[in-house]
């Protein structure tokens, strides 16, 4: 019987950690560490892959709120422009046509007067659709 043999030489057995198994499995601290580079090198990746993505779509429209809209002669898309206005309303828009001015679309159920005045700087009746001034 060799030293080696004794009892109290002997380590008893211990059940390995969440943290024994992750280390196990990615290869030690090293793995970890190539594994947290990884994970923040395609989120990094991932960012500036979005951040052109909304560059490109930006481009294919105008803005909300970039356009003094005419409401008696503008398309679908453009009255979707005005801030607060989506497709529905901008049917519903269209649907009362021409108006006299630009108090007549409380006229239309669901805008009511101070909506029309909060509107009033993106909305006209006279002249063509164009870009606002301030932008």
């Amino acid at each position: 019987m060799g030293i080696q043999d004794r009892d109290y030489m002997r380590r008893p057995y211990r059940k390995p950690s969440v943290v024994d198994r992750i280390r196990a499995s990615l290869g030690g601290w090293r793995g970890i560490l190539a594994t947290a580079a990884t994970v923040i090198g395609l989120a990094s990746a991932g960012i500036w892959l979005y951040r052109d993505t909304q560059t490109l779509v930006s481009d294919f429209g105008p803005e909300e709120g970039s356009l003094v809209v005419n409401i008696n002669t503008a398309s679908q898309e453009e009255l979707e422009t005005i801030p607060g206005i989506g497709p529905t309303r901008a049917a519903q828009i269209i649907a009362g046509r021409p108006y006299g001015g630009v108090d007549e679309l409380a006229k239309i159920a669901g805008i009511s007067p101070a909506q029309v005045d909060n509107l009033r700087p993106f909305i006209t009746t006279e002249g063509e659709t164009s870009k606002r001034p301030d932008r």
